[in-house]
């Protein structure tokens, strides 16, 4: 008996250093884009391309209804968390063909598009766009980002307070993760299943908390999950996996 081919099909590990989606981010300003007007996103196929997004951790209870929450490691070395979208590489399970999202919950990372805030080092931060994103126009298409005096107009006011909230999040989503290396809960995980064609398929290249590590931490380290109500985002994350399987059957 011949084994069958088996692919191989890896997430993205560079999430928060290159922003998916963004094609062009350039730094916004109200001198050059003084006249500039934004039409709402009308479907989500910017996001077809790809089998993981980067979620924070207040997103972790929402998500878990709905995707696998695993983690992955940067080129930095860092650790974070994504849920899956695909099985396949560069494949977005939930997106039709008209660009709609099927599921309740679309993840945060998704939503700030085309906006987003860019630093050196986290330390300033400005707030940039997408310049190809099709939605902004100088014909008056949609609602202005600044009023005549170059004040922030509503919509623009409320994309701004999305980021930096956003912001908020990923720094204390760091620091949970930075406590899962140290607490040494996180191990290499990988998912198999068999296509209809006979092939195997192998989903790696992610990390998972394993349980009998967490079961035997010191009675002071699970209380201080507890307290910091990190154990609430490891029960929803290993919860999750269970959504692996559903996620294969929608592949099918």
């Amino acid at each position: 008996m011949t084994d069958k081919k088996k692919q191989v099909s890896k997430m993205k590990k560079d999430l928060p250093q290159l922003p998916l989606f963004y094609k062009k981010a350039i730094p916004l300003n109200k001198d050059t884009h003084s006249e500039l007007f934004i039409e709402p996103i009308d479907n989500f196929l910017y996001t077809k391309g790809t089998n993981s997004i980067y979620i924070a951790a207040i997103e972790f209870l929402k998500a878990a209804k709905e995707y696998p929450i695993v983690f992955a490691v940067g080129g930095d070395n860092n650790i974070f968390p994504v849920v899956l979208l695909g099985i396949d590489n560069n494949s977005n399970l939930f997106i039709n063909k008209k660009g709609e999202w099927d599921a309740n919950y679309i993840p945060a990372y998704v939503r700030r598009y085309p906006f987003i805030l860019a630093s050196e080092n986290n330390q300033k931060f400005t707030v940039c766009i997408d310049e190809t994103y099709p939605g902004f126009n100088t014909s008056q298409k949609g609602k202005p980002l600044f009023n005549k005096k170059g004040e922030y107009e509503k919509i623009l006011s409320q994309a701004v307070d999305f980021l930096q909230d956003y912001q908020n999040h990923v720094q204390l989503t760091t620091l949970f993760c930075n406590n899962l290396q140290t607490l040494g809960l996180l191990e290499s995980m990988q998912a198999n299943y068999t296509k209809a064609s006979g092939e195997n398929q192998l989903l790696g290249g992610f990390l998972g908390i394993n349980r009998e590590k967490l079961k035997a931490l010191a009675p002071e380290k699970l209380a201080e999950l507890v307290k910091s109500d990190q154990m609430e985002l490891i029960y929803a994350h290993l919860a999750s996996m269970e959504n692996l399987n559903k996620l294969i059957r929608k592949k099918k």
